[in-house]
């Protein structure tokens, strides 16, 4: 399933890497460097989304730590607009930012830094697509322990 990801990080390349990995995924994503131009572009988005496609990014990706606007004002100003909006918060300050996340509508998730790609590919897909999508790459000898066929092997066949 393709998602449509909007990445706010004031880490240009933090957000490229991020972006980079999702898109080998085949999502789509937009970056942004700060809270206001996240808001911007959300509401840039809704604007130009046709009525009968789906007006909302799949997942927002936030940085706690923006100039001009933190990850936890934006939250709230996105959730005013819809509050079941998927907000994934990425920080090194996982603590502090979890006692925040209490005035927020819906829950929302948090990644502490430092963490890997692939912790973030399951994040953001869900375990079961992961693992899926994983095991389909890799074919399914690795998964299943068969050769692929249909018959089965054992003392039966060897004779």
């Amino acid at each position: 399933m393709v998602l449509r990801i909007l990445v706010a990080d004031d880490s240009q390349d933090l957000a490229e890497t991020y972006k980079i990995a999702l898109e080998n995924r085949g999502h789509i994503v937009t970056t942004v460097r700060d809270g206001v131009e996240c808001l911007q572009t959300y509401s840039d988005f809704l604007k130009n989304t046709n009525k009968e496609a789906k007006s909302f990014f799949d997942v927002i990706i936030l940085d706690q730590q923006m100039p001009g606007m933190d990850g936890i004002d934006v939250a709230r100003e996105i959730q005013r607009v819809n509050s079941k909006q998927r907000i994934i918060f990425i920080t090194g300050y996982g603590t502090e930012v979890i006692k925040k996340l209490r005035g927020l509508k819906e829950e929302v998730e948090v990644m502490n830094k430092p963490f890997t790609l692939k912790a973030l590919i399951i994040q953001i897909e869900g375990w079961p697509i992961f693992m899926w999508r994983e095991q389909t790459r890799r074919g399914f000898k690795d998964w299943d322990g068969y050769s692929g066929t249909s018959v089965p092997v054992g003392p039966s066949r060897s004779a």
